[in-house]
């Protein structure tokens, strides 16, 4: 121990720690300790090696402040200062994964994102509803997605895996990332999961596991006038119980479990979007503009108790544009912004017999079919710096 203490030290003393800097709490590159805000970050390496989770909501269980709601092991809500739902914010890359059919209580979405794909989170722990709308209340959180580290010309591939015996899981991803030159990268990756029953000190918990498909795919060009992105993400989530609802629920305490033979969700998520973003130009330190096609899916199985059944679902398809930007003007940095999401929903459900054959067609399932729903904001926001305080 003695001999390792001195290169330890040494270690220590020479290791720098970069002040990290957030783009979601203020919109814009700024140093932590420079924001307004309640803000913790996790990079990559933390979500992977650390923490060690399954989806993305179990990432945020560490984080003071922070509640995770998980009526199912393929369902994750958190609580941010008190809000849940749609009083609070996810984003990818900015974009929103919040739609017109996100319920009020917890929900299942933000188990849609794969934490393999997301390069930095942050969350911001409060309200940010003058830069992102009313359902930023609570807080945000925004999943920035990896980007290609490589050698020009020398292919990046990477893979890992994790076995875990309480819930027999095996998990498998696998990265490749390509600098194929100076100014172009690709990057991307799949993750294939397969979730098993959980083993508790009771015995195994029926029907708690499920299988995981994802893929994701980045493109970056870096210019004199400016960067391109585009970017692409598919996320399939099957057969993914709420058991607690149903005869294989255990109680809790006295709790009183269900009498569903059956109710279990299936989850898709697929996201592209276009994005270009300028070099400063004259007053304009950043001019961007994304476009973005977002589509969101969901199937509930369920059986009651008399053998009758119903199958119901929905999806949405969002269309969404932003452009924003920052000038360096007095009295100080200004930030502006529009943005429009436009929801394009379909819903259905069909009620069956206990023999299986139908018994109905519903004009509509858990929202209403063949909708449309706009949501569009704009923000103007100025920071300046008013000098030393006597």
């Amino acid at each position: 121990m003695l001999a390792l203490a001195a290169p330890v030290a040494t270690v220590l003393a020479d290791t720098l720690e970069l002040d990290r800097v957030t783009v979601t709490a203020t919109r814009h590159s700024t140093l932590t300790l420079d924001t307004p805000a309640s803000v913790h970050m996790l990079s990559a390496e933390e979500l992977r090696m650390r923490a060690q989770v399954r989806s993305t909501p179990e990432s945020l269980q560490w984080i003071p402040g922070v509640l995770i709601q998980r009526t199912g092991h393929g369902q994750g809500s958190p609580y941010i200062r008190g809000f849940t739902g749609f009083r609070t914010l996810f984003l990818i890359d900015g974009i929103r994964l919040n739609n017109s059919v996100f319920r009020d209580g917890p929900n299942q979405y933000w188990n849609t994102v794969d934490p393999f794909s997301i390069g930095e989170l942050e969350v911001v722990k409060g309200p940010v509803s003058v830069l992102y709308g009313t359902d930023a209340i609570g807080g945000t959180v925004n999943a920035l997605t990896r980007t290609a580290v490589a050698d020009v010309g020398r292919p990046d591939i990477s893979a890992q895996y994790r076995y875990s015996n309480a819930e027999n899981a095996n998990v498998l991803r696998v990265d490749v990332a390509q600098q194929l030159d100076e100014r172009l990268s690709l990057s991307g990756g799949v993750s294939l999961k397969e979730f098993g029953d959980l083993v508790s000190a009771t015995g195994t918990q029926a029907r708690t596991g499920y299988p995981e498909r994802d893929v994701d795919f980045k493109l970056s060009l870096d210019q004199s006038l400016g960067k391109f992105e585009a970017l692409y993400q598919r996320v399939a989530i099957d057969d993914a119980w709420r058991t607690h609802r149903t005869i294989y629920g255990q109680s809790y305490a006295g709790t009183t479990i269900g009498n569903e033979l059956r109710r279990s969700l299936n989850q898709r998520r697929e996201l592209g979007y276009l994005r270009y973003t300028t070099a400063p130009l004259g007053p304009f330190q950043e001019l961007k503009l994304t476009a973005s096609l977002h589509k969101q899916g969901e199937d509930r199985f369920r059986t009651r108790s008399n053998g009758r059944s119903d199958h119901q679902g929905a999806e949405v398809a969002t269309t969404g544009l932003i452009a924003e930007g920052v000038i360096d003007a007095a009295p100080g940095l200004w930030q502006f912004g529009i943005e429009h999401y436009s929801d394009d929903v379909d819903s259905f459900r069909n009620d069956f017999n206990a023999d299986g054959s139908l018994r109905g067609q519903r004009i509509q399932g858990p929202v209403g079919d063949d909708a449309s729903y706009s949501n569009s904001g704009a923000f103007l926001q100025t920071r300046f710096s008013t000098g030393p305080v006597a």
